[in-house]
């Protein structure tokens, strides 16, 4: 089931009972809160990761006046490109390149005073804006 949560003002979206994130999780490392998420994202490739810049400062921000303390964060971004797609319907084979390609983003953030769910709220937030 499919539900909206409003336990944060910044989580606006959807998912699943039980306040579940999919690919975000988080748990604490002695006094640090540890939360990291992991999507695949369809499009190109320097337009992701010029948002995802973007993203992170909005959640550098957005940690800093909730009072946390940023340990680190980090993403990985992953790329199979350049993709290539062959096709045929029985008469002639078509050989097309792919604008559009899937970009693995992975990110860790370190992070103390911040709460789990808020968080990953934030997180889920930065992937639907990629």
């Amino acid at each position: 089931m499919i539900t909206k949560h409003d336990h944060a003002e910044s989580c606006n979206h959807h998912h699943h009972a039980g306040h579940h994130h999919h690919g975000i999780e988080s748990h604490m490392h002695d006094d640090a809160l540890v939360c990291s998420g992991k999507r695949d994202i369809i499009g190109d490739l320097e337009t992701i990761k010029q948002n995802l810049v973007g993203e992170i400062e909005i959640l550098t921000r957005w940690i800093e006046e909730m009072s946390g303390i940023i340990g680190h964060v980090k993403a990985l971004v992953e790329c199979d490109a350049p993709v290539t797609m062959i096709s045929t319907t029985g008469v002639d084979i078509t050989v097309k390149e792919m604008v559009g390609s899937t970009v693995q983003i992975s990110i860790v953030a370190i992070v103390f005073n911040t709460n789990a769910q808020s968080l990953e709220c934030r997180f889920a937030g930065l992937f639907d804006a990629l």
